[in-house]
């Protein structure tokens, strides 16, 4: 096996506190947990292992910054163990490593705290130039998720200079950093939100009015909207086209939802190796919504499949009649 990798992937790693409680309290209520797990995890660590899952061992590079905390020990380790290439994690001397904390109701939805940590202090500066030129040089393509924005400035600019699609999973930058997402969001290939992202960034959470707000901006990249149970859509703003990709059909394959946390990162790993192994967007579309519903169905974070179940599942589904649709813009 070549020692390039596939896919570089950028941004937080966290240690996950998550309780499974029967309802989402509201404010000033207490509830009961039943369970609490406390695994690794964070929208990078999340995303490199479900590629790694795809793509096998040494193909996914991570790089993320730890605090010099046992937290940070443990996440190397657990990520190594899955085959992820941490020779660009670095350790923070005085930094906390980062931690989430999570609440997940019988239904599988979920509210989240975030203490960022170590995952602040990752810059540039911290990375070896070298080093990650010459993982770049055999990449298939970058992932950022939501490092810092002059990590984001760097990698874009690296990946557009070497002709390495970027896919960017901006989450909580936006809310801080509306124009400077924007500005960015016009040189990645791959732009990715959820409903409620797509709402920040974009002032709407309609297709069609947030497709229409994309070629106002002058953003020309894909731009995948995961609906969560309600599947995804890719809608490409330069022809004014969507694929339309439903939920993978859980019930009728014998299973349910458990957990919807890491869903979202387990679709966009399985989007970002599937596009590394030179499939269509179609197919990586498809791909990642049968990873994030196989996910959804396991309690763990990191609940994402290996490439031959996840193949196995794609053909079962597609017999069910599990297919995107390709629409024009103002067709409905």
């Amino acid at each position: 096996m070549s020692d390039m990798s596939s896919l570089v992937v950028c941004g937080a790693v966290n240690w996950d506190t998550t309780c499974f409680v029967g309802h989402l309290p509201v404010p000033g209520e207490e509830v009961t947990v039943g369970q609490i797990t406390c695994v690794s995890g964070g929208t990078a660590g999340n995303v490199a292992v479900a590629a790694a899952r795809i793509l096998g061992a040494r193909q996914v590079d991570i790089i993320a910054a730890l605090g010099d905390d046992e937290i940070g020990g443990r996440q190397v380790a657990a990520l190594e163990a899955e085959g992820v290439n941490c020779e660009g994690v670095l350790r923070i001397a005085g930094q906390q490593s980062g931690q989430a904390f999570i609440l997940v109701d019988r239904s599988g939805q979920n509210v989240i705290a975030s203490h960022l940590g170590a995952n602040a202090a990752l810059h540039p500066d911290h990375v070896d130039a070298s080093w990650l030129g010459r993982q770049l040089e055999g990449c298939r393509g970058i992932v950022l998720t939501d490092p810092p924005l002059e990590m984001v400035k760097r990698l874009i600019e690296m990946g557009n200079r070497r002709g390495v699609p970027v896919l960017w999973d901006p989450g909580i930058l936006i809310t801080a950093n509306r124009d400077a997402v924007h500005a960015f969001a016009r040189e990645v290939a791959v732009l990715f939100l959820n409903e409620a992202e797509s709402c920040a960034l974009l002032g709407a959470d309609a297709l069609n009015t947030s497709m229409r707000r994309l070629q106002e901006l002058g953003v020309r990249s894909r731009t995948v909207l995961k609906l969560g149970g309600r599947g995804a859509v890719m809608a490409e703003p330069e022809r004014g086209m969507v694929l339309e990709a439903p939920a993978l059909p859980l019930g009728e394959l014998g299973m349910g939802v458990i957990n919807a946390v890491g869903c979202g990162d387990a679709f966009v790993g399985a989007f970002a190796a599937y596009c590394a192994l030179g499939a269509g967007f179609d197919r990586s579309l498809l791909m990642a919504g049968v990873a994030a519903g196989l996910n959804a169905a396991r309690p763990e974070t990191r609940g994402s499949p290996d490439r031959v179940t996840l193949e196995k599942t794609a053909d079962h589904a597609a017999r069910l009649g599990f297919a995107f649709e390709e629409r024009g813009l103002r067709q409905r």
